[in-house]
């Protein structure tokens, strides 16, 4: 009777492991039906749906989220090492940055390095100055010597663009109070997970 049991045992533990291909399979093929965040059968916690999407949002042309690659390897340097990056940046803070520079066209905006570049600035009544803003978020916490601002702005000058030696310290305060003042009522606004 033990022996029965034994081969009986043995015979449901092996079709359970060959029926992992194939549930696998069609895991896959649920994929490409309901994309891999929204497969029913992908039982995913809220963080792990929201980081999902996320990848899927950064996924090139062909669905493929590309690995960092070491600089030394694109000039031939050798190994195949790949680096992967953490992002230091607050998701207050940086949603904050976006809603105060709303009406500014943004240059670039990377959400990874923290940083936000606005197009140059110009006033119509004042044509041969321009300015642009530089924000840097430098904390993962909501600290308020984590994000920094700078100024930069230039003159025209015999047909060239000259940096401006004037001095924006109290405009850059008031813009980061702003920043930090949003991020603050964002923190309180915003569902725990």
């Amino acid at each position: 009777m033990l022996r029965v049991l034994a081969v009986c045992l043995s015979f449901f533990l092996l079709q359970a492991c060959s029926n992992d291909g194939s549930y696998q399979e069609t895991v896959e093929k649920l994929d490409d039906v309901y994309g891999k965040c929204d497969n029913p059968q992908r039982k995913l916690r809220p963080l792990e749906y929201k980081i999902c999407k996320d990848k899927e949002r950064a996924a090139g042309p062909d669905g493929v989220v590309g690995e960092a690659t070491v600089i030394s390897d694109l000039f031939g340097g050798g190994g195949s090492q790949t680096v992967y990056a953490a992002s230091d940046t607050n998701n207050h803070l940086w949603d904050a940055s976006l809603k105060t520079l709303n009406n500014y066209s943004i240059k670039i905006s990377d959400f990874d390095g923290g940083y936000i570049e606005t197009n140059w600035i110009k006033k119509e009544n004042v044509p041969n100055e321009r300015c642009l803003i530089k924000t840097h978020i430098t904390s993962s916490l909501l600290i308020s010597t984590g994000i920094d601002v700078n100024f930069v702005c230039e003159k025209y000058i015999e047909n060239d663009w000259y940096v401006t030696s004037q001095s924006y310290v109290e405009e850059e305060k008031q813009l980061i109070l702003k920043i930090l003042s949003e991020a603050s009522k964002l923190s309180t606004s915003t569902p725990k997970q």
